[in-house]
């Protein structure tokens, strides 16, 4: 029978320190949204006297370029945003990663030689919904030299969101079996490893307690955290998923929308401009590290809660 999981950790007598961290992927420059997400991860972890990491994930060699790794770090440093510790490059640890997933999970996880036109073709043919894949490989044995999938568990999962409220899903009915590692290129190394397995690795082995991410990623926190459970790794003790910063025509700033880089403006300009999308209460304008100081103090993200988009014009119309 399904039993229903409640993923919120028991909160210990001695609240541990807090660990926040700001993990973007370097597939362009910095925009808009990626900074507000950077401002408010930073304040909230600052302001409970926490620590901020900064995690480049670059897992994905066909979009991630070193160029860009190097931009967003010039970036988050001349706002003032400096990290607490080293920088962890996702593409440095993908050993790790493999061998969890060959070991620990083996036996929940099976190779997949489907196509995206043979799942559509299936799907059609057997009148099934195409949200999830019909698990045509799950008893065939294929070789994990092909893409490998992840089963999900299938019951209720429960987790509580600072800005959302409490989220309660099915994983493996919202997303069946995942991919976790795409297709080797060849016989003699391992594909590429997916997001989802990775930041769920990366999240336990720094510690990190408390992630500050956009909306968009919600819908995947509760596979996120059955994977960790599979894994035996400690859970995340505080979620806050922010509000969307979408432009004049609803669509999510991001490099496929073409948002404009933020490394042409001003550092004092931007802190302002993003604390005020925030909700925040104005800063004196100052060095940017004097200007985040200041916003840590009154950083308060009550006005964020229940809000799902932030609509924002050009920057140039607004810097």
């Amino acid at each position: 029978m399904p039993k229903p999981t409640l993923t919120s950790p028991a909160r210990p007598k001695a609240r541990t320190p807090v660990i926040g961290r700001f993990a973007p992927s370097p597939t362009g420059a910095l925009h808009l949204g990626s900074l507000l997400t950077a401002v408010a991860s930073y304040c909230a972890a600052k302001q409970v006297g926490g620590q901020w990491l900064v995690r480049i994930e670059d897992l994905d060699t066909d979009r991630c370029h070193n160029e860009y790794s190097a931009q967003i770090l010039r970036d988050l440093t001349r706002l003032g945003l400096h990290w607490d510790g080293e920088v962890r490059y996702q593409s440095a640890h993908t050993q790790t990663y493999h061998a969890l997933l060959d070991g620990k999970l083996r036996s929940i996880s099976y190779g997949c030689d489907c196509s995206r036109k043979s799942i559509r073709e299936f799907q059609h043919a057997h009148h099934l919904p195409e949200t999830r894949y019909p698990r045509c490989c799950l008893h065939a044995k294929r070789s994990r030299q092909h893409a490998v999938r992840l089963i999900l568990p299938n019951y209720t999962m429960v987790f509580y969101d600072h800005l959302q409220g409490v989220i309660v899903g099915n994983p493996q009915r919202e997303h069946g079996d995942i991919v976790v590692r795409r297709r080797a290129p060849h016989a003699k190394c391992l594909g590429m490893m997916n997001y989802m397995l990775a930041v769920v690795v990366d999240d336990a082995l720094q510690g990190v307690n408390q992630i500050v991410r956009g909306l968009d990623i919600l819908p995947l926190t509760l596979a996120q955290l059955a994977i960790a459970d599979y894994l035996d790794l400690p859970l995340v003790r505080d979620y806050y998923h922010l509000p969307l910063v979408v432009n004049a025509d609803g669509q999510k700033l991001s490099k496929q929308t073409l948002a404009e880089p933020i490394s042409h403006y001003p550092a004092d300009q931007l802190l302002i401009l993003a604390l005020k999308l925030l909700q925040q209460a104005p800063v004196a304008r100052d060095k940017p590290e004097h200007m985040l100081a200041q916003a840590v103090a009154q950083w308060d993200s009550r006005p964020l809660a229940g809000k799902q988009a932030l609509t924002c014009p050009p920057l140039a119309d607004l810097i």
